[in-house]
């Protein structure tokens, strides 16, 4: 039971909500006021809303069918495959979303002051909720539309890394969107991996995400395209902030020979093996930023 769990909340994706909100709080932290509870509340919600998602897609793709096209290369599924029932399935995401309210709530209630800001970050709160359960459940799931790492950028770049920088401080910096949309481009392209790994079978099941609509080849090319952008404005930020913010520069080999594995791959089930690569290089390059910021003048 516990390993079923435990695979239903797929942990490899975790981190990427660990680079978000480490990537948040430094930038809050290199400015003062910095608060250990704000930060500590602002992971675990961002956990909880990352898990509520991943059991939201198990759910959405199983009951849509899916996961039925799926070869070996994916992940199993575990309603798709009936490992789990979907009265289960509904329980587990019920509590998942009633866990991401309380710890919203609570982490609204020690971090924001005034009833506009309260209203704001409630709102946030809700919109990452049906965010995080519509990607493939409803008749207008917005995965299947190709709007998954429009979603993702959204998400776990502007408003995960700016929403947990302005729980602890309250004014913005434009400076800050640069670092923030940065991580949100290679979030996406977390994304983009899986789906052109999945292109095939998403294709068969009527599920048109971004890399279906491009195709395999155009599909690469635009993972390209996400690393560049995302090394370009963290380039920017670090000229225009301190050089010890170009930490992240240490995985930069690493994340050109990960985008040029991608492009020299000719066959979408062998894409796999880079989900594990680009998961982990963005929560590196995250992390290194973060301590990069720590010690930088900003």
């Amino acid at each position: 039971m516990m390993h079923t769990l435990i695979a239903l909340l797929r942990p490899r994706t975790l981190p990427l909500a660990i680079a978000v909100i480490c990537l948040g709080n430094a930038l809050a932290y290199a400015q003062g006021d910095w608060q250990a509870n704000i930060f500590i509340f602002s992971l675990l919600t961002a956990l909880s809303l990352q898990m509520l998602s991943n059991v939201a897609n198990d759910y959405g793709d199983g009951i849509r069918g899916t996961d039925n096209y799926r070869d070996s290369s994916s992940p199993t599924r575990l309603t798709g495959s009936g490992a789990v029932s979907l009265s289960s399935m509904r329980l587990y995401i019920v509590a998942l979303v009633l866990l991401s309210i309380a710890l919203g709530g609570y982490l609204i209630s020690i971090s924001v002051k005034g009833q506009g800001q309260i209203l704001l970050f409630t709102a946030l709160g809700a919109l990452s909720i049906a965010a995080a359960i519509f990607y493939t459940v409803g008749r207008y799931a917005y995965g299947y539309a190709g709007l998954g790492e429009a979603a993702v950028f959204l998400f776990f770049g502007i408003i995960g890394v700016l929403g947990s920088y302005a729980l602890q401080q309250e004014h913005i910096r434009l400076i800050q969107l640069l670092p923030a949309a940065a991580i949100g481009l290679l979030c996406a392209a977390v994304l983009n991996v899986n789906n052109l790994r999945d292109i095939d079978s998403d294709k068969q099941a009527g599920k048109f995400t971004l890399a279906v609509r491009l195709g395999f080849y155009r599909a690469k090319q635009f993972h390209a395209l996400l690393l560049i952008g995302a090394c370009l404005l963290l380039l920017i930020f670090s000229l225009c902030t301190d050089w010890k913010s170009a930490l992240w520069l240490l995985l930069f080999p690493a994340l050109r020979q990960h985008g040029k594995r991608v492009l020299q791959t000719q066959t979408p089930r062998l894409i796999a093996v880079e989900l594990k690569s680009i998961v982990g290089l963005c929560l590196g390059i995250s992390l290194l930023l973060s301590i990069g910021i720590l010690f930088s003048n900003l």
